[in-house]
């Protein structure tokens, strides 16, 4: 089976395309399995607005227009409604009773800040501070340990540039926990064919030594994203070559 489940949408403020677009992209390219998984809206104070996410009051038409998608296309692909989240210990657990309500299926994890976001540092950017690195690995195994994620959307997001020793030592703790908590980590094609960071070959060999799950994400923000024939063969030929437990599809975690 061909799945992805890191699709977004336009309502994150820097994707493109309709709902319907991406749909008939992954038709065409024999996925079976496509899953929207927009940014997440969070319940910030008043006053405080992230920018990079939908809105609480763009949540409801959200699910309203994946609903229907599904069911209109559902002799021709699985369309399954979830949300890339970050974990923000003062705001998660207001969070999820209005995920509920309407009826999210998934959460993936995706840690692009530390902390819960307002004056903190995004997760991407180059840091050598150790104290960034510990708040990041720290934050993210309390994320898995709530059982309510499904997977951990690339999970070497964090752009660490001092000791290399160091960082291995920290990662090397994340890998240990996803595995203990059965949560799988997201190779990211997109990372890969727009030259980021990530995939870190240093977090990925760890994942190897300690027999991770994987699964591959497409992270789409345009159509045409979900059109990446090179960039999949890439990240399978460095799966083969790493030994690494890649899936082609995963269990949905409920959030209800």
């Amino acid at each position: 089976m061909r799945a992805n489940y890191h699709t977004h949408t336009w309502r994150c403020n820097h994707a493109t395309g309709t709902e319907e677009e991406y749909v008939k992209a992954a038709i065409a390219q024999g996925f079976d399995i496509l899953g929207f998984s927009d940014h997440t809206p969070q319940l910030f104070p008043e006053g405080y607005r992230s920018g990079f996410r939908m809105e609480v009051g763009e949540l409801a038409d959200y699910c309203a227009v994946i609903r229907n998608l599904r069911d209109r296309y559902s002799d021709s692909i699985r369309i399954p409604m979830g949300l890339e989240a970050e974990y923000y210990p003062a705001l998660f657990s207001q969070l999820i009773p209005v995920l509920r309500d309407q009826g999210v299926e998934y959460l993936l994890l995706g840690q692009h800040f530390i902390g819960n976001e307002q004056d903190q540092p995004y997760s991407g950017a180059p840091t050598g501070e150790e104290t960034v690195l510990r708040q990041y690995c720290n934050q993210s195994m309390d994320a898995m340990q709530t059982g309510l994620f499904t997977y951990f959307a690339h999970p070497d997001l964090l752009r660490f540039e001092g000791d290399d020793a160091v960082y291995r030592q920290y990662m090397r703790r994340l890998c240990q926990e996803a595995k203990s908590c059965d949560l799988p980590l997201e190779m990211n094609l997109l990372g890969l064919w727009s030259g980021r960071n990530y995939p870190d070959a240093r977090f990925w060999e760890l994942a190897a030594e300690e027999g991770c799950k994987v699964v591959l994400g497409w992270d789409a923000h345009a159509p045409e994203q979900l059109l990446k024939p090179e960039a999949e063969k890439r990240l399978r030929e460095e799966v083969k070559r790493l030994g690494l437990n890649l899936l082609d599809t995963v269990t949905l975690r409920s959030i209800g």
